[in-house]
């Protein structure tokens, strides 16, 4: 299917909603980190149907975390991204490839419940000052790594263990966009060798990339009037929002 088929079967008003949502979703992203993904994907799973929301998503991020990662690159730090990308490598290139056959339904289920005890567990590592050391990273990056092959947000399980390294919000939000740009290029790659990504998708997914590149610089700005506490409360409620989303789709046929 070409992209012109696709936007031919829409009406103006999904093709309004699509780009609205992509500058809104990207300025929230480029705000806080997270997000942005699956809020985008709230938008375009009735749409374009939840199969084809993670190969079209994929693309459209690669484009956005790029984007955020080139934007915060003088925060970026090197060493938590090496422990969290290569445990994740594995179970995103298994799960990947095993995309087509895997039930999203039962997965969106489980994401939103690990999602959920994210919040609890990065407040309670607070309260005591813990710190996430390498195992913390490691043992999130695989988890991260193997449910990226098939859903998209759980890069909400990164957060406790970004946080946890006593990092700045621009630091976090840095890592975490380089991290999103490794496995949105696998996802791409794996997609495209298995014949999920055909290229109306992906030309879909490039044209709702290149509309987040303004919203994320929107959102730079946000980020940088933002207190510790407003980004940890962001956090927080769009971790709540992320969670329902993904029941939503669970739910959904």
């Amino acid at each position: 299917m070409t992209l012109s088929a696709i936007l031919s079967d829409l009406a103006a008003w999904q093709v309004a909603a699509i780009v609205l949502g992509a500058l809104v979703t990207s300025a929230i992203h480029g705000a806080t980190g997270l997000a942005g993904g699956f809020l985008l994907a709230a938008v375009l799973a009735p749409i374009l149907g939840v199969k084809a929301i993670v190969p079209v998503m994929s693309v459209a991020l690669l484009i956005s975390h790029g984007a955020r990662a080139i934007l915060n690159i003088g925060d970026f730090d090197r060493g938590a991204f090496l422990w969290v990308i290569v445990p994740a490598l594995p179970g995103l290139l298994l799960v990947s490839s095993l995309y087509a056959a895997i039930p999203a339904q039962a997965l969106a289920g489980l994401l939103a419940a690990v999602i959920l005890a994210s919040i609890p567990l990065r407040r309670w590592a607070a309260r005591r000052r813990l710190r996430a050391g390498r195992g913390t990273l490691a043992g999130a990056g695989a988890i991260y790594g193997t449910l990226s092959g098939a859903t998209l947000g759980p890069g909400m399980l990164l957060v406790p263990a970004l946080l946890g390294t006593g990092m700045p919000k621009e630091a976090f939000v840095a890592t975490l966009a380089a991290v999103a740009v490794v496995v949105n290029v696998i996802r791409i790659g794996m997609f495209g060798a298995t014949g999920v990504l055909d290229p109306g998708l992906l030309w879909l997914g490039l044209a709702l990339g290149v509309l987040t590149v303004p919203g994320n610089w929107i959102g730079r700005a946000v980020l940088r009037r933002m207190t510790g506490g407003g980004h940890a409360l962001w956090v927080d409620v769009l971790t709540v929002v992320g969670a329902l989303n993904f029941l939503w789709l669970a739910l959904t046929p």
